[in-house]
């Protein structure tokens, strides 16, 4: 190898190191500018912003907590595979985390969308609301839970399963705390960037995992996601992660505007929905 040559490698090698070690910093700094509220406070905040949706029969019912977008909740698109869940036997919690803190879906895109606020860290306290939330209500059975996420949500589910499950999530300012074990986790077109816990926490839960990535996603670096699957099912065989191509972002989604519905893919879809409900009663 040339001077020059083993030159650049050890300024690529020393700015990757710089980096790595900016991420945990940046975490921490972001942490520390975080407004606390105890998780009964939290659970208030989203009271009135979580839908329940049971089947038929006698519960308790096993669980799918579903995670919006950054953009916020689209409900004609969360009952969808809220009624998918439905069929399958499990109850669909939908949480709604943008709206309970005064976000219209026009600020949710300028605002949390561009990073600005409610990264994947923050919101993970939602996720640890919503467990709670869970367990207080008879009709639902805490020792059955899928987490499943869309976008941000996506990114907010794989940022708690980073978490120790012996202290709170960052925001919620309980000192002793237990988090469930989580039976799986569902995530369509995740975000892998810069600022994304994944980058250098490993997950202190392993629960079985599906994963979705739209090969031709406009929205996030699908590649991001493909390098960190791929090294985590090296780790663990039974993580699924499915790469559709050409398929963009929301390609799960019919009920999107003019401008994207050609974003949708009816045969990704289908594919997506049938993976989906093998996976809910694989683990049911």
């Amino acid at each position: 190898m040339k001077r020059w040559q083993i030159g650049l490698l050890l300024i690529t090698i020393l700015a990757g190191v710089l980096i790595w070690k900016r991420e945990p910093l940046a975490f921490a700094w972001f942490t520390s500018k975080l407004e606390k509220t105890t998780l009964a406070e939290r659970i208030n905040l989203l009271d009135d912003a979580i839908e329940i949706r049971l089947p038929d029969g006698i519960g308790p019912f096993p669980v799918v907590l579903q995670f919006h977008g950054c953009a916020g909740i689209r409900p004609e698109f969360q009952h969808q595979w809220a009624d998918i869940a439905n069929n399958n036997g499990y109850a669909a919690v939908i949480i709604d985390s943008n709206s309970p803190r005064g976000y219209s879906r026009e600020e949710s895109i300028a605002v949390i969308c561009a990073g600005q606020d409610l990264l994947g860290f923050e919101r993970a306290g939602d996720v640890f609301a919503a467990l709670e939330f869970v367990e207080q209500d008879q009709r639902l059975d805490e020792d059955r839970i899928i987490l499943a996420g869309w976008s941000h949500g996506a990114w907010t589910i794989m940022d708690f399963l980073t978490m120790d499950t012996r202290k709170a999530p960052p925001g919620i300012s309980d000192s002793e705390v237990s988090v469930p074990d989580i039976d799986g986790a569902i995530l369509f077109y995740p975000y892998c960037g810069f600022g994304t816990l994944t980058r250098f926490k490993p997950l202190s839960q392993s629960p079985k995992m599906l994963s979705f990535v739209a090969g031709s996603d406009e929205v996030v670096n699908a590649q991001e996601c493909l390098t960190y699957f791929e090294k985590r099912k090296r780790r663990d065989p039974s993580l699924e992660f499915i790469t559709y191509t050409d398929a963009n972002h929301v390609f799960d989604d019919p009920f999107l505007e003019p401008d994207y519905i050609h974003w949708y893919n009816e045969e990704y879809f289908k594919d997506a929905v049938s993976r989906y409900e093998n996976f809910l009663q694989s683990a049911n």
